[in-house]
């Protein structure tokens, strides 16, 4: 067996091998076009691999070296592929081996993403020395949406430029934290942040395409860019607008009056349905909020996204808040894998998931099935309140809400399944999801609203009564007036939606 780098004449070789091993569904189609593949084998961000027996070629690798800034020196190591007629011979694992040798000195984090279909390159990669850090439920649209076990480690000066315990995170992101730093074998503390309140995400500004004048205002605010970043991606707007357009990704800024406060970027994957954002610039704090809501709208309302995600930083315990109370969920803690200034900071990648929880099949080795007991199970959790909750997104209650704006409605509400003849609270808003209600001489069913008054400020004195099979979303006044307060958008169409119904 030979370990060499790609030549152009391998390209058929290697675009078949691939073929041999996912048919026309593998999560990257560009590797099945022959101009790519030919561009990727002259690219100075490409460390391209293949093994040759016999002047055949029998497997295939690649590390990709711009991941991330330019300076983070990060190595995305996979694309892996062996000749199924020729497997069980530990190619793979020697093929990984070799990249991780040849990138060494130009990597500082290197990390793989394994299928999680069958267990061979999670025994790879365990061989190998990359550890399990994440694992990223239904990422990549294959045969099914498919889920990854995220691996990594620290290779040179990594591990020196980290700052040892200085991540902040919030409680749902400890778990994912301890169990990172232990299997890369970081003895440090985690500093748990539980009383943290997220950015605001209501404040009222004017957010539109960026444009080349836009463009030049966004380049002389630091914060976010140059300073104290809280979202990393591998595209910045000092890339410029020919590469970020050639790239996919989509810039808005937020404007008031002529001011410029900010702005916010992210990446649409078509063939996967997914969003990625990638960069947030922001004057001050206030913005920040807004803007991320801006992103996640558009990926939801525009893009119909599946599943949005985000790599934050470790050290700033707000955007986590921020982004966990608009349905993120962490599903890895990455140490040191990306590079500012003159540290390493660690990372918190976010996912969003808009679809029900299937993971399809799954096999994992026993270091990739401890890290998925510790991000699976809220992720489950999430979906399966999602599904219950989901009647109320057909009600007049919540008519021309976003899917953000009906998230939050039903995170601030409870459910119940009260007993036929209950007794309800009078001064409580209930949402009838399955069943009916008796109030006074009205029978109210699936999909009405009970007590839309209180909202006004008025009193009722009839108490509503429960019949067979009621399943109800309720809040109690205090509840609306802190759900409104705090959305005042939101809290505006909840007012007029209720002045309807109780008017009809």
């Amino acid at each position: 067996m030979n370990i060499r780098p790609i030549q152009e004449q391998d390209i058929e070789q290697v675009i078949q091998l691939f073929r041999a091993n996912y048919g026309d569904d593998y999560a990257i189609p560009e590797f099945y076009d022959p101009q790519w593949v030919k561009r990727g084998i002259y690219s100075d961000n490409i460390l391209w691999l293949v093994m040759e027996e016999n002047g055949c070629i029998v497997a295939s690798g690649a590390c990709i070296l711009n991941f991330g800034d330019y300076n983070d020196q990060i190595g995305e190591i996979g694309r892996l592929v062996v000749d199924p007629n020729v497997g069980g011979k530990g190619l793979g694992r020697q093929m990984l081996t070799a990249l991780v040798d040849a990138s060494d000195e130009r990597v500082e984090f290197a990390f793989a993403e394994a299928r999680t279909v069958h267990p061979k390159t999670q025994k790879i990669c365990d061989n190998i020395g990359l550890v399990p850090v994440g694992f990223l439920p239904m990422s990549y649209k294959m045969s099914w949406r498919e889920s990854f076990v995220l691996s990594g480690q620290l290779f040179g000066n990594g591990r020196n430029l980290r700052h040892p315990s200085s991540a902040e995170v919030i409680p749902a992101v400890a778990p994912l934290a301890r169990r990172s730093l232990s299997n890369l074998e970081l003895n440090e503390t985690v500093t748990v942040r539980d009383n943290v309140r997220s950015y605001p995400i209501d404040l009222a500004v004017s957010i539109a395409p960026m444009t080349g004048s836009s463009l030049i205002r966004l380049l002389k605010i630091e914060q976010g860019r140059l300073v104290d970043p809280e979202i990393f991606g591998s595209m910045h707007i000092d890339q410029g607008m020919p590469s970020l357009a050639a790239q996919r990704t989509a810039y808005f800024v937020a404007s008031e009056g002529e001011r410029t406060l900010g702005a916010i970027g992210y990446f649409y994957s078509e063939h996967d349905q997914n969003v990625r954002i990638t960069e947030m610039i922001a004057q001050e704090n206030v913005i920040k909020g807004s803007l991320l809501r801006f992103a996640v709208e558009q990926a939801e309302q525009v893009h119909q996204a599946q599943l949005i995600e985000c790599d934050v930083n470790a050290s700033s315990p707000t955007i986590q808040q921020t982004l966990f109370d608009m349905g993120f969920l962490p599903a890895a803690y990455v140490p040191g894998m990306v590079f500012h200034n003159t540290y390493r900071p660690d990372v918190v990648r976010m996912i969003k998931l808009n679809i029900p929880w299937d993971l399809g099949p799954l096999e994992l080795t026993e270091p990739s099935r401890d890290y998925f007991d510790v991000v699976a199970p809220a992720f489950e959790r999430a979906s399966a309140e999602r599904m219950k909750k989901l009647p109320s997104l057909n009600t007049a209650t919540l008519r021309g809400f976003t899917p953000l704006e009906a998230y939050l409605f039903q995170c601030a509400s409870e459910e119940l399944t009260p007993a036929p003849g209950t007794v309800l609270d009078p001064n409580a808003l209930y949402i009838v999801l399955a069943g009916s209600v008796e109030h006074a001489d009205q029978t109210i069913s699936t999909g009405g609203c009970v007590n839309p008054d209180i909202v006004f400020g008025q009193l009722d004195t009839i108490q509503p009564k429960a019949r067979e099979s009621t399943r109800l979303l309720t809040l109690t006044r205090t509840q609306l007036t802190d759900l409104c307060d705090r959305y005042p958008r939101l809290g505006m169409k909840l007012y007029q939606n209720l002045a309807a119904y109780r008017n009809r």
